[in-house]
């Protein structure tokens, strides 16, 4: 069985918490924007939100993905 340097799993330890705070960060950023009126304002931020809604979760998934490979290899 192939050993981890130690590096690699801080490596994965390091990119999911900075995974959690880009998505915190997105998270409170859209939650407290000011919203400006009008129809193309509106369009961008539905244009944003779907976005978000692929980007997030198929971007966890590979993490999620590296954590379970990662922790069958240790």
């Amino acid at each position: 069985m192939r050993r981890f340097r130690d590096g690699e799993i801080d490596d994965l330890i390091r990119n999911t918490i900075i995974w959690i705070a880009v998505v915190a960060w997105l998270a409170l950023n859209y939650m407290l924007q000011t919203p400006a009126g009008g129809p193309y304002t509106d369009a961008v931020r539905y244009a944003f939100a779907v976005v978000l809604a692929i980007v997030v979760p198929v971007v966890s998934a590979i993490v999620i993905a590296a954590w379970v490979g990662a922790l069958r290899k240790h």
